[in-house]
C-alpha cells in the first residue's frame, strides 16, 4: 500500500473519530480564538489612538488575527496522548502495527487542523469584509513563503510535543513539562504580544531559542512585519536548524525510551 493511501486511511479515521468529539473540538477552537482576542482587546485599549513600539490599533488587529490562524495550523497536543498511551499501556498494540505510532499522530494533526483552521479562516474573511484593519494585501510571494514557514513551524511543534510526551517513559508527569513549555511560549512565542514589544533581553532569548520560529516568525511573515530576503532567509534557516534539533532529540528519546519500555514489559 502506498504512503498516500495509508495516510488517506489514517486521516479519514481521525476525521471520523473527531466527529464523535465535536463539542470538545468546538471548545478547543473557541479557546484558540479567545486567547488572542483577549490579548487584542488589552493592546487595543493600551494603544488608544497612538502607537506602541510601532504598532497602532490596526497593526495589533492584523497581528492577533494572524496568531489565531497560524496557531491553529501549527498547534500540537501529542504529548498528552503519548503520556496516556505509555502510562496505561495503549502504546502496546500501536507498536504491533506496521506503522510507527507517529504516523497516527500526524494524521490526527492534519484532520484536526483541516477542520478548525478552515473555520477560523472563514471567520477572518468575514471579519475582513467588514473591518479593513484586519485585511492583508494580496501578495502571492508572501503567502507562499508564509506557507513554507507555517509548515516548518507545525513540524517543529509536533516534534516538540511528541518528544516531550515520550518523557513519560521515565516520569509520570510528562504533561507537566509540556504545560510549562506552553506557559513559557505565551511570552516567547508571541502569543500575548509581538516580540518587539518585549524587553530586549526577553526578546533576545526568544530569538535565540526555538520559540520565535514556532509561531511569531510565520505570523510576522504573514502580516509583513518581516521583509527583505535576508531577514526571511535567516528566519527560515532558524526554523530548519531548530526542526533538525528537535527531530534529533525525538530519535534519541524514542530509541532509549522503547528500550526501557520493553525492558519492563510495557
Amino acid at each position: 500500500m502506498s504512503w498516500t493511501r495509508r495516510y488517506g486511511a489514517l486521516i479519514r479515521n481521525a476525521w471520523l473519530i473527531d466527529l464523535q468529539y465535536r463539542a470538545s473540538i468546538v471548545l478547543w477552537m473557541l479557546w484558540g480564538v479567545t486567547e488572542p482576542t483577549i490579548a487584542l482587546g488589552i493592546w487595543w485599549a493600551i494603544a488608544g489612538d497612538g502607537r506602541i513600539g510601532g504598532y497602532a490599533r490596526a497593526d495589533f488587529a492584523r497581528y492577533f488575527f494572524a496568531v489565531m490562524l497560524v496557531n491553529q495550523l501549527t498547534i500540537a497536543w501529542d504529548s498528552w496522548y503519548l503520556d496516556r498511551w505509555i502510562r496505561e499501556g495503549e502504546l502496546n498494540f500501536r507498536l504491533a502495527r506496521p506503522l510507527h505510532p507517529a504516523h497516527e499522530a500526524v494524521a490526527d494533526n492534519i484532520a484536526y487542523k483541516a477542520r478548525t483552521a478552515s473555520v477560523i479562516l472563514v471567520v477572518w474573511l468575514i471579519a475582513a469584509a467588514a473591518w479593513p484593519a484586519v485585511r492583508l494585501p494580496l501578495a502571492p510571494g508572501r503567502w507562499a513563503v508564509t506557507a513554507v514557514a507555517v509548515l516548518l513551524a507545525a513540524a517543529m511543534r509536533f516534534f516538540i510535543s511528541f518528544t516531550t510526551g515520550l518523557l513519560a517513559f521515565w516520569t509520570t508527569r510528562a504533561t507537566a513539562i509540556m504545560e510549562l513549555h506552553a506557559g513559557v511560549s505565551l511570552f516567547l512565542a508571541g502569543r500575548i504580544a509581538p516580540l518587539s514589544l518585549l524587553p530586549p533581553a526577553v526578546a533576545g532569548v526568544a530569538g535565540v531559542l526555538w520559540f520565535r520560529y514556532m509561531l511569531a516568525f510565520p505570523v510576522e511573515l504573514l502580516t509583513g512585519a518581516v521583509y527583505g530576503s535576508d531577514a526571511v532567509l535567516r528566519g527560515l534557516a532558524g526554523q530548519i536548524v531548530w526542526l533538525g534539533v528537535w527531530i534529533a532529540a525525538y530519535r534519541v528519546v524514542w530509541t532509549r525510551g522503547i528500550r526501557k519500555y520493553g525492558a519492563v514489559g510495557g
